[in-house]
């Protein structure tokens, strides 16, 4: 068990070391440093990040690791997000580091995991104000602004039923409208107008339900705490709406030089920033219509260090993402109108399959889950095209946000969904990846939904019961209906050649007719 720990944290505006030891259910930070860079500007801007930065960089990553190794930490751990994410040179600058480091890999975290570090770590720094799993009848929501993204959650009794990330940061939007900021003098204006363009989906959904609860967490939470009146740093703070509206129209039309005279607390990096973030908060009370929220610091060094220790009750944690992914693809598929009774027979079928070739797939919990969700997503896209639904419907489960779901997590998904449709030899050479795990996982699972598929072709679930085992080389399916499945057991036959072609084993169907 790891008792010291160092993380290296390389932002868009900054880059950040925090040393943690582990204490008695909790983390004793034993040394924190921070230097500015530019990364963000650079990548929202150019689309690359320059070589000249890169060095500079590697020389503060090496007395970060002097540091650390003056505490005898046992692990140093190296990551990026946004900034570096969206770079188009990522792969050399990456190299770039690990040549100038001494070896140290930069980890890059996916939107996804980004955005589940962050929401964890402000659900364990506010559980004794936000509870995610109370009874409630109204909707509880997490707002997470970074310098590149915003995301949200809307949470009702534990269980996340939408959430949406949207490209607003308030970095990124900062230098977007960097030539309209300087050409205006009512900014804020235009600012507020660019936000509600973009953010429609997210403002629709939140007023369909009643949010009770916000919590909000961004980089610059202790000065805008400040600023509405606290006078110590804790580790949240619970705001005034009316309270933070005064401030948003005391600020909104300052400069950033004005913003610095007027308030002391603010960095010209903050200062550049902070109407971008005033306004994406008050955003969000808008919509909401709180009468106050709760609001905690942003910091992925912290929140590394919680995971790395764990201490933020991740089986809890889990347990919720888990829930918020099953019910997200749930309320994404009636967003596109596909048949829910259809989508929960063929889950139960695709599961019974699942866990008869256990043996056979060696897949685990992880891709039973997606399995799981993706029979309420598979055919989305016959809200768009019925003719090529299954097109679509990849487009739109590779592109769609899902709680508890990576990128490359919903290409494999997306994939199968094209996959269950196209038949086995043409699947091959258009949907197949070149990385063998991935092209078996498409396959293993596509093969599983054909069959499970077929045996609801009528979209009328007519099979009462269904058992799977397996016996010597085949899959033996028993049902039980007392209907006319004629067309079920025609599609079942052309559907099982490509669970032969992967698994090896043939499927047979066994019915069992009784009277009406």
């Amino acid at each position: 068990m790891i008792k010291r720990f160092s993380v290296i944290y390389i932002g868009s505006s900054k880059c950040e070391l925090i040393i943690g030891q582990r204490g008695k259910g909790s983390i004793n930070i034993l040394d924190r440093a921070m230097y500015p860079i530019n990364f963000g500007s650079q990548s929202f801007t150019k689309g690359e990040i320059s070589f000249k930065s890169v060095y500079a960089l590697c020389q503060i990553i090496n007395e970060y690791i002097i540091m650390s190794e003056t505490y005898a930490v046992e692990a140093i751990k190296i990551v990026g997000t946004t900034a570096l994410r969206e770079a188009k040179n990522r792969l050399y600058i990456l190299e770039q580091i690990k040549i100038n480091t001494g070896g140290y890999e930069v980890e890059i975290l996916e939107k996804e995991e980004e955005t589940h570090l962050i929401y964890r770590h402000m659900l364990l720094k506010c559980e004794d104000a936000f509870d995610i799993l109370a009874d409630n009848t109204g909707y509880q929501m997490i707002a997470a602004i970074s310098s590149g993204n915003v995301s949200v959650a809307l949470l009702k009794n534990g269980i996340i039923d939408y959430y949406q990330t949207a490209e607003l940061g308030y970095l990124k939007m900062k230098e977007i409208l960097k030539a309209i900021e300087e050409n205006t003098e009512r900014f804020e204006v235009l600012l507020l107008e660019f936000i509600t363009m973009n953010t429609q989906d997210i403002a629709e959904n939140i007023k369909k339900r009643k949010i009770k609860k916000l919590l909000v967490s961004s980089h610059e939470v202790d000065v805008i705490a400040q600023l509405c009146g606290y006078t110590q740093r804790q580790v949240y703070y619970e705001i005034n709406a009316k309270i933070f509206g005064e401030l948003c129209k005391t600020a909104g039309n300052l400069t950033v030089n004005q913003l610095m005279k007027k308030y002391p607390l603010l960095h010209q990096i903050e200062a550049e920033t902070f109407n971008h973030t005033l306004i994406l908060y008050l955003k969000l009370l808008t919509d909401t219509g709180v009468e106050s929220f709760l609001l905690t610091p942003m910091s992925i060094g912290d929140a590394l260090l919680d995971f790395e220790f764990q201490v933020t009750k991740n089986h809890q944690l889990l347990q919720w993402i888990e829930k918020g992914t099953y019910e997200s693809a749930k309320a994404i598929g009636k967003k596109y109108h596909t048949s829910q009774p259809h989508a929960e027979f063929v889950e139960m079928i695709s599961l019974k399959i699942f866990d008869a070739l256990k043996k056979h797939h060696q897949l685990g919990k992880r891709e039973r889950q997606l399995l799981s969700a993706l029979c309420y997503m598979m055919e989305v896209g016959n809200f768009i095209d019925h003719k090529n639904y299954w097109i679509q419907s990849r487009t739109i489960l590779e592109t769609t946000d899902l709680i508890g779901v990576t990128v490359r997590e919903k290409e494999i998904m997306g994939k199968v969904a094209e996959a269950v449709k196209i038949q086995f030899m043409v699947v091959e050479e258009n949907v197949y990846s070149s990385v063998d795990g991935e092209q078996l996982l498409v396959a293993k699972l596509a093969a599983i939904l054909k069959v499970a598929v077929a045996l609801d072709k009528s979209y009328q679930q007519k099979i009462l019961t269904l058992k799977c085992h397996l016996k010597e080389e085949k899959l033996i399916i028993e049902v039980t209906t007392e209907k006319n499945i004629q067309l079920e057991e025609y599609f079942f036959k052309s559907s099982r050649y490509t669970m032969e072609n992967v698994y090896g084993i043939k499927p047979t169907l066994k019915i069992k007719r009784i009277e009406a």
